[in-house]
């Protein structure tokens, strides 16, 4: 099959509609192509919407707050691009007929304050309006946006090629891009599409355990954790990210850029939640919001604890120890505590108090077998179980008990409230990982949305949006950050535009 058009996407996510919509509103014809057998991506589900507002002191704002979480590491024209363009999200999404509900409007003033940030770095939550899209039924707005975005993209003339991934992306002569070529899982027909930009929008790398390994240091497990890894992932299975744009962005001489796991602390293994993160089966994602006792493999703590709820810093604590690996420790005294009310809670999972904690234990070790709950009367058997060392728990204990009695965190000046001592058995253990809901990061891009080499020299008529190229936004290397759809679509309608514009000045 051979085909023209103006520009190829590749990838039917929230970066690749965005950037069709933007393309066709400046009278450009496009073709997206999707390797799975249905548009969508990652935001293929319950969905919420930050939205930088269309004000300038907004916009300001949220670009200071940005470029400083950082440490100005990140490409401040990046940046830049997305808080421009965040307003235009909620103004696409109405405009397609899916209704939005306004969860939380923020005054100027509270813009990147702490308490607003709902488990994350108050830089990533910046906003001035959080919205929900409402889907059928409960939840899945994600989906339904996804869905009214490829009927109304067809309608206005695009093209989708469903269960078609984007195997090859040819330059002329010059080493501009000319062709987009991809193959039918079915049929194994070979679609060329003559072109004059690519956009590249295909989402991360969480698939393919190789590149992970690769490209961040870490050992890919499932979500059950069949294979002593030590990060895993709690969206969607089987996503199909295998970091093919990546491949074809360095193929022709892109730059290699960071990719980071950050996102979630998570317990892996059975029994904790469904196929989507935010069902589950009991309140084990709660006990890890707990500012408690934390310990690397070496018994010895690592953080403040009391940021325990935020998540990014977290994952950023435990990728730091020993074979990326942590524990939450409590006693039987804390379980109690918790029993008549919890100290934090995600949003998502929302609990005044946990409900049978012992039970709770019991019935994950031993009806769902998980590896990485324990519960003993003594800390030695704790340590034999874990794999903690012996000899370092019980130094930081003792020590960790002085605060808690005085009142006085002399290490890490934890608050007064959250230093609980650790006497008590039984104890409770769990082992917690890093994990995430995708990679990101990845291909180096410019202020253009322009995949770039490693001189800095742009590859003419490439382009990239999404999760790809959050390395971006957050610095190179990655400080620590987050990927979702209220990043995917601005920046997405700022490459529709930037290719748009390319072609124009050919």
């Amino acid at each position: 099959m051979n085909l023209t058009a103006d520009i190829v996407i590749m990838g039917s996510g929230a970066a690749g509609y965005s950037a069709a919509d933007a393309a066709l509103q400046k009278g450009k014809t496009v073709v997206i192509f999707e390797k799975r057998p249905f548009q969508g991506g990652v935001a293929n589900c319950a969905i919420q919407y930050i939205v930088v507002r269309n004000e300038k002191a907004y916009q300001d704002k949220a670009f200071h707050l940005l470029y400083e979480y950082g440490n100005y590491n990140g490409n401040p024209k990046v940046i830049r691009r997305y808080v421009d363009n965040s307003w235009r999200t909620r103004e696409f999404i109405e405009r397609l007929g899916v209704k939005m509900e306004v969860a939380d409007a923020v005054p100027l003033e509270d813009l990147g304050a702490p308490e607003r940030a709902d488990g994350f770095p108050p830089a990533i939550n910046v906003h001035g309006d959080d919205t929900h899209a409402l889907g059928r039924g409960r939840g899945h707005g994600g989906a339904l946006v996804g869905l009214y975005a490829m009927r109304d993209i067809i309608k206005r003339g695009g093209t989708y090629l469903l269960d078609t991934p984007l195997t090859d992306i040819k330059l002329d002569e010059n080493g501009a891009v000319c062709e987009a070529i991809g193959v039918h899982n079915k049929t194994k027909e070979e679609v060329h599409v003559s072109c004059k930009a690519v956009i590249i929008c295909a989402g991360g790398v969480q698939d393919d355990p190789e590149m992970i390994r690769e490209h961040t240091g870490f050992t890919y497990t499932g979500k059950d954790a069949p294979n002593g890894g030590n990060v895993t992932f709690n969206c969607f299975p089987n996503t199909k990210q295998t970091g093919d744009g990546h491949k074809l962005a360095w193929k022709l001489g892109g730059a290699v850029g960071n990719i980071s796991i950050e996102g979630h602390d998570m317990i892996p293994g059975p029994g904790i939640e469904t196929s989507t993160a935010w069902i589950t089966y009991n309140q084990f994602k709660i006990m890890t919001e707990q500012p408690y006792l934390w310990v690397n493999k070496r018994g010895e703590r690592f953080f403040d604890e009391s940021l325990s709820n935020n998540h990014i810093s977290t994952c950023r604590g435990i990728r730091n120890q020993p074979d990326r690996v942590s524990y939450m420790i409590f006693d039987d005294d804390t379980r109690k505590h918790l029993e008549e009310k919890v100290d934090y809670f995600y949003f998502v999972f929302p609990a005044e108090k946990l409900t049978d904690v012992r039970g709770q234990f019991k019935d994950l070790i031993e009806n769902w077998g998980n590896k990485h709950v324990f519960m003993a009367d003594t800390l030695e058997e704790i340590c034999a179980q874990a794999g903690i060392s012996e000899e370092g728990l019980k130094k930081t204990i003792d020590r960790y008990n002085g605060f808690a009695a005085s009142g006085v965190d002399e290490e890490f000046d934890k608050p007064a409230q959250y230093l609980r001592p650790v006497k008590k058995g039984p104890f409770y253990c769990m082992r917690i990982y890093c994990g995430g809901y995708n990679t990101i990061g990845g291909i180096r891009i410019n202020g253009d949305m322009q995949v770039i080499k490693e001189n800095f020299d742009p590859i003419p008529g490439l382009f990239a949006a999404g999760d790809n190229v959050l390395n971006e936004l957050y610095g190179n290397p990655i400080i620590a950050g987050l990927g979702a759809a209220y990043f995917a679509m601005p920046l997405g309608f700022a490459a529709g535009d930037c290719a748009s514009e390319y072609i124009d000045r050919l």
